[in-house]
């Protein structure tokens, strides 16, 4: 039998760390046990021959206050890791002009940004928007409906739907729009757009996701005393009297009386299958084809969309590896029916057709494809995400999917993580 730990937390992803770092910040001991043979979960470092990239390409603003605060904690610069500049957007389709969103202007925010949408799309467009704008409280003070009705009911023209919100849907909530909840792509725009300048910015890591939080995180919680258990899969939980005892693994079982489940909704439920109701499990794919160009190939701005293709966002990844470039294509799609050597030829025929300027061909690819990114962020998700805290004494959960108010995201999940982490030791003193 191991020495009992103060908390035991089950999953070394974002979530599983934030809440380890909390606890011990906090002065709390704790141990981490993670499946895999490294940290990260979703959002980690993979091998790429010489190389090493994320398992795929993440969008971080400036509004991601608890994931840039706990960054800090532990001794991470933002603003030696990121590459953050303004918002800066635009959005590329095969039937209409190209649209922006910018603050580069010298105007302030945000005339600069409407400045920004009249230029590319006229008076017509900065009327589209404000409307859709002034309808946010009422969307999340309303019963939910679908991102498609809503766009619909504020009247947004076919040209924004297809060139502005439904990409912009795909890339904060990996669900399509005639699905996805209206409410948590309003909480998304109030956070992003409705909060200043800062909260819009762009935030490119210049180094891989694994050096950007996880390995950080799991040097400052090993030099604070917690310990960490890389390979070890919790198999079944130790419940006595609907109060939580410990965990089983392959080899031993570990004593806890507060544990917290990290999880992703799929692996949180076959775990938790027979102790507490079942939470929807329904998650999205994101797919992230990495394009090794020659070193001086350049985009044109940091990101750009495209629409009316099966690439959707293009990161230029070259503060990191001169001439890489990120392609994502969120949610279901053509492409999974694709081929890896298919959908990488579609791809750079598509970047090429938009820059000419862009070779036709690469000098080496990589297409990583997570088959369960997110949870389907579907109208009414609300009442089907759990609460951090369950009715079996001393078990807590963690997770981007635990109820917040937000999708998917890292900031989502450093957020849940941290919280359940200040509540289960609100508990621990009452």
């Amino acid at each position: 039998m191991q020495s009992k730990p103060n908390t035991l937390i089950i999953g070394g992803g974002w979530s599983g760390l934030a809440a380890a770092v909390t606890l011990t910040q906090q002065g709390h001991a704790v141990h981490l046990i993670e499946s895999a043979k490294q940290l990260g979960g979703r959002a980690r470092n993979i091998q790429w021959k010489d190389q090493t990239v994320d398992n795929g390409q993440h969008l971080m603003i400036g509004a991601y206050d608890r994931m840039l605060a706990m960054m800090n904690t532990i001794g991470s610069d933002p603003d030696k890791i990121f590459e953050r500049s303004p918002l800066d957007i635009t959005l590329y389709d095969t039937d209409y002009l190209p649209l922006s969103l910018s603050a580069n202007s010298r105007l302030p925010w945000p005339l600069s940004l409407v400045w920004s949408l009249i230029d590319s799309a006229g008076i017509g467009g900065l009327y589209q928007l404000t409307k859709l704008q002034h309808s946010i409280p009422k969307i999340l003070s309303a019963e939910d409906i679908s991102v498609s009705e809503w766009l619909l009911n504020t009247k947004q023209s076919p040209r924004f739907i297809k060139q502005l919100w439904e990409p912009l849907c795909l890339a904060t909530l990996n669900t399509p729009i005639e699905l996805a909840s209206a409410q948590l792509m309003a909480r998304v725009l109030k956070d992003s757009l409705g909060r200043g300048k800062a909260a819009a910015d762009s935030l490119i890591p210049r180094i891989p996701l694994g050096d950007v939080f996880p390995r950080a995180a799991a040097h400052y919680i090993e030099q604070h005393g917690g310990k960490i258990s890389l390979n070890t899969r919790a198999r079944s939980l130790i419940i006595d009297n609907n109060e939580v005892c410990g965990v089983k693994t392959k080899d031993s079982r570990i004593e806890s009386n507060n544990i917290i489940v990290a999880l992703s909704p799929s692996q949180s439920s076959k775990l938790l299958a027979d102790l507490i109701p079942a939470t929807s499990t329904i998650e999205y794919p994101i797919c992230t084809v990495y394009l090794h160009y020659p070193p001086e190939t350049r985009l044109i701005k940091p990101m750009i969309g495209l629409t009316g293709t099966i690439s959707q966002w293009v990161f230029d990844r070259s503060e990191q590896t001169p001439g890489l470039m990120a392609v994502v294509i969120s949610a279901p799609g053509k492409h999974e029916e694709m081929t890896n050597l298919e959908l990488i030829q579609h791809v750079c025929a598509e970047l090429h057709d938009f820059f000419p300027d862009m070779p036709k061909t690469v000098n080496d690819s990589l297409v990583v494809r997570e088959k369960r990114a997110t949870f389907a962020c579907h109208v009414n998700i609300k009442q089907n995400r759990p609460q951090s805290k369950t009715h079996i004494k001393g078990l807590w959960l963690a997770g981007d999917y635990v109820e917040n108010g937000y999708p998917a995201s890292l900031e989502g999940a450093i957020r849940n993580g941290e919280n359940c982490a200040l509540n289960l030791i609100k508990t621990m003193y009452n």
